[in-house]
């Protein structure tokens, strides 16, 4: 089984849109504008990682505490964290401490926590 997509109901969708695309290197694979707002698909080149993100007039948004989603970088991590800091955002400084890959954490717009790392080699 694989997990098919993740879906937030972001409070911005331009901004949260910005984010994904610049930082997480996904996307646009498909958008949907209804009356009551808007739906975007996002995904890697692959395919392997989906989000969709969406939002409506007055619909319920994402509330977050205890959740972080991690994407495993397919370029220098050093270049992500000075692009996460060049847009204006607040990124951890990168860690680099076992057992855990090199990584560094910044909230999205919404406030989830999203975690860059590089993949672990021993």
């Amino acid at each position: 089984m694989k997990l098919n997509y993740i879906t937030i109901l972001v409070r911005n969708l331009e901004k949260s849109l910005e984010f994904y695309k610049e930082l997480a290197l996904l996307n646009v694979v498909n958008q949907i504008e209804l009356p009551i707002g808007k739906i975007i698909f996002l995904s890697d080149e692959k395919d392997s990682t989906m989000l969709e993100l969406i939002e409506f007039k007055n619909d319920e948004k994402v509330e977050v505490k205890g959740m972080v989603m991690s994407f495993l970088v397919t370029e220098a991590l050093e270049n992500i964290h000075s692009k996460a800091v060049k847009l204006g955002y607040h990124p951890s400084y990168i860690i680099n401490q076992e057992p855990k890959p090199k990584h560094f954490t910044v909230k999205d717009p919404d406030g989830i926590i999203i975690e860059f790392s590089e993949r672990f080699v021993s």
